[in-house]
């Protein structure tokens, strides 16, 4: 394999020799001020008097700045605003670091400096990056009220999407998630917005990430603090949907000297996820109409999230994050179902869930300084855990002409199942230069393994009868593990002034063992896959940036959907997993040109084949129904994204993204149709408004529409959502008032049509999306501003083949 690695370099190395005599140097240094204290947003910038268009950058959050330039005199120049702090003449015959610049005291950025300049959305090479903390929805939610404003980011259906993709990967700190459904969205549900730094919205991943995630992913960076000294910060928030939630948080964080400490502790209980659904299916002698509403009552819903570096000496730090959450819930259901064929009854269902779910997972990571340029190496282990116990009981009833009760025809039973994954997994990143280039590599293992437990028990005679008068066979002990051993390579070069390339090599051996009581066999796959990925940027002048990237993926199937054991709805519906579910790859393809880093359009295509997803067995015979997940069409996807921020006046700030594309699909089910194709489109604009000239006081209107489209073998209706926020600051930024209203118009309803076996199925349903929700944070503490993006040990890696 390490011959494919060189080969796949060797280019790359050739254009490094064969344009020497233009070698690029890095410049590197930390901005602080008078106290040490990092400087964030110092312009940083290079000039000469013989040549325009130089390197120009920002400081970080931690007052960390590179640049690059060819061999050569230069002034290095620190501003504000505009205005020079700082300057220093330099001559680049190799790397330079210059260690720590001091600046004035009083170019040390104020809270408010910061909200009005740092960027709500930046757009990257190969992602886009939403800084939460500046957006109205960072106090009093979770995750997935943030996602449901970030940009071209859409969550519905229990279902986490890139506009115009079809599913993707989460990860948290840039590690990966290993739940999917109801179980993903439980868990982001328990992390609070308060805690996030920014959102990664990226669409063609490079070779440093792992290749799950069958079209992009999203990365959810959580917070670590950065800053000297202290801070506390107290929050709370009421959320009125149909019913009404309550929520507290306690934000703790220390830095002194080489200790950084951050944690925080979230509370809240109340009724969540109404969620009503309306379901008709046209059989050829009947209809059958199915109306359930369902909610859910969060008893304890908590969730901690602690995290420790220390420093120990210039060249090595290492820290500690860990992240539990834990849930008890009671759900409520109630189905009725009416039947119209020559005779008219109604089936009632009345149900009652009771789930325990608890999550953990641990991450120790180091990163240590190999020289003064910039290259390091650094590790990371992990551990997660995610456990869930559910009981669910239920009686049906019929009822003739839809209201007379038909006694002794009841069917009563109990599900039941318990759940607990762990995951290990160990990563070595290691970057470094050679020969002007760029490198970075490493190798991770990961190992997952998955035990469950399913079990039905039919409680009246009625029940068994339907079972064949025996209980036998209705529980199931199902065990998964997966082994995933990955190598990558990735090197990035600057050819001239004007051209980068970045490329790179994934390599996973995946090896995986299922084995489930029910059907008395145990299921072995093995497989090595190839994940290359390139970028080609190529930057005309500071206003005109052209980029071109290839990437490829691979979506593997859930632990849940691979086990057999079929699961009763009622009587007459059931659905069940299958073992033999295979993973399947996506090859996605980009152009993308960017305008002053405000506008921004991107070209992109993908291919999928082989894909599965969730396939409801209908005929004509009977109303039984079998939901099962099926590899069973390929996809073809192409389109192009509009994404422009602007100013139409000087209180106001403006985001518009517009994507319009075209989806192919064929399918290998006899059931349904083999092909079909449809244009689509998503809308989105986003406004902030400013109310006083600090920008103390502001609303958020936002508004996105979804137009019909095509998702598997389901016809998608357009649906829409506006959204509006305020939020105020008070007592020198250390108060902060929010109010946020959620789907105001009541439109964000799906409406699913689908056709099995000549068969029409029509499904409507809506997750009371609409909510108001209004919060108070009080902070209290030394920092000057609140702690910025968690930095862990591979981030910036990730980061440098942007």
């Amino acid at each position: 394999m390490y011959k494919i690695l060189l080969n796949y370099f060797f280019i790359l190395l050739l254009l490094g020799d064969g344009v020497s005599y233009s070698q690029s140097f890095r410049i590197v240094g930390q901005v602080v001020n008078a106290t040490t204290q990092p400087v964030e947003f110092m312009d940083v910038y290079l000039t000469t008097s013989t040549a325009s268009n130089m390197p120009h950058t920002y400081t970080d959050s931690l007052g960390n700045f590179t640049l690059q330039a060819v061999r050569g005199s230069y002034t290095l120049t620190l501003a504000e605003f505009g205005k020079e702090k700082y300057s220093q003449v330099i001559t680049l015959t190799q790397d330079l670091n210059l260690g720590q610049l001091t600046v004035d005291e009083g170019v040390m950025l104020d809270s408010i400096t910061i909200t009005a300049k740092k960027k709500l959305i930046e757009r990257k090479v190969d992602r886009l990056v939403f800084h939460v903390e500046n957006s109205v929805v960072s106090q009093g939610g979770n995750v997935l009220d943030v996602l449901n404003i970030a940009p071209n980011i859409s969550v519905r259906n229990n279902q986490i999407i890139i506009i115009g993709k079809s599913e993707l990967s989460v990860m948290i700190n840039n590690k990966m998630l290993k739940l999917s459904g109801d179980d993903l969205l439980g868990y982001l549900k328990n992390i609070k917005s308060e805690d996030i730094s920014t959102i990664e919205v990226i669409t063609n991943p490079p070779a440093n990430y792992e290749a799950e995630g069958n079209s992009g992913i999203i990365n959810i960076n959580l917070k670590r603090e950065t800053q000297k000294d202290w801070y506390v910060d107290l929050g709370a928030f009421f959320k009125q949907s149909k019913y009404s939630q309550v929520g507290q948080t306690l934000i703790v964080a220390y830095t002194k000297k080489a200790i950084s400490f951050y944690g925080s502790i979230n509370h809240n209980d109340g009724l969540y996820f109404n969620r009503t659904e309306d379901t008709t299916i046209y059989y050829s002698d009947k209809m059958y109409r199915s109306l359930s509403e369902m909610k859910y009552d969060y008893r304890a819903n908590n969730a901690i999230n602690l995290g420790l570096d220390y420093e120990l000496n210039k060249k090595t730090t290492i820290g500690i994050q860990y992240l539990v959450t834990d849930n008890t819930i009671k759900g409520e259901e109630k189905n009725d179902t009416y039947i119209e064929n020559e005779e008219k009854y109604l089936l009632q269902t009345l149900s009652t869930t009771n789930i325990e779910k608890r999550n953990g997972s641990l991450n120790f990571y180091s990163t240590y300084k190999i020289d003064s340029i910039g290259s390091k190496a650094m590790l990371n282990v992990d551990y997660f855990n995610y456990s869930s116990n559910n009981s669910r009981s239920f009686i049906t009833k019929q009822y003739d002409d839809f209201i007379h009760y038909v006694s002794g025809n009841d069917y009563q039973a109990e599900n039941g199942s318990k759940q607990d994954i762990k995951n290990y997994a160990t990563q070595l990143d290691i970057e470094q230069k050679l020969n002007g280039v760029d490198i970075s590599y490493g190798a991770k293992f990961s190992h997952t393994q998955n035990n469950s437990q399913s079990r039905f028990q039919a409680l009246n005679s009625e029940m068994l009868a339907l079972k064949d008068g025996t209980n036998d066979g209705t529980n199931d002990d199902f065990t998964y593990a997966e082994s995933i051993a990955a190598v990558y390579i990735s090197g990035s070069k600057k050819i001239g002034k004007h051209l980068e390339i970045t490329a790179g090599l994934r390599v996973e051996r995946t090896n995986t063992k299922g084995n489930s009581t029910t059907l008395s066999q145990t299921n072995n796959n093995l497989y090595t896959k190839l994940f290359p990925t390139v970028y080609f940027m190529y930057k005309l002048n500071e206003f005109h940036a052209f980029s071109l990237n290839y990437g490829r993926r691979i979506n593997r199937p859930s632990y849940s959907i691979l086990n057999p054991f079929v699961r009763y709805i009622n009587q007459t519906t059931t659905s069940e997993g299958n073992p033999f579910l295979q993973p399947y790859q996506t090859d996605n393809y980009e152009l993308n040109y960017n305008y002053k880093n405000n506008w921004n359009t991107t070209v992109y295509l993908s291919t999928s084949n082989n894909i599965f997803n969730q396939v409801n067995y209908i005929t004509n015979d009977n109303i039984n129904s079998i939901t099962k997940y099926e590899n069973f069409y390929n996809q073809f996807t192409w389109g192009i994204t509009e994404n422009y921020r602007f100013n139409p006046f000087h209180f106001m700030e403006s985001v518009l993204a517009a994507t319009i594309y075209n989806k192919q699909i064929k399918s290998s089910l006899p059931q349904t149709l083999q092909s079909y194709q449809s244009w689509s489109a998503f809308f989105q604009l986003g406004n902030e408004i400013f109310l006083t000239k600090n920008k103390n006081w502001v609303i958020v209107m936002n508004y996105w529409a979804q137009l019909s489209e095509y998702e598997s073998i389901y016809k998608r209706k357009a649906l829409s959502s506006f959204d509006v926020g305020f939020k105020a600051v008070f007592l020198n930024q250390s108060l902060v008032l929010s109010m946020y209203g959620a789907d105001l118009l009541r439109t964000a309803k799906m409406d699913n049509v689908s056709n099995f076996n000549g068969i029409v199925n029509h499904a409507k349903n809506y997750e009371d999306r609409q909510f108001i929700r209004i919060a108070v944070n009080y902070t209290l503490g030394k920092s000057s501003f609140r702690s910025n993006e968690n930095k862990p040990s591979n981030e910036e890696e990730k980061n440098r083949s942007n």
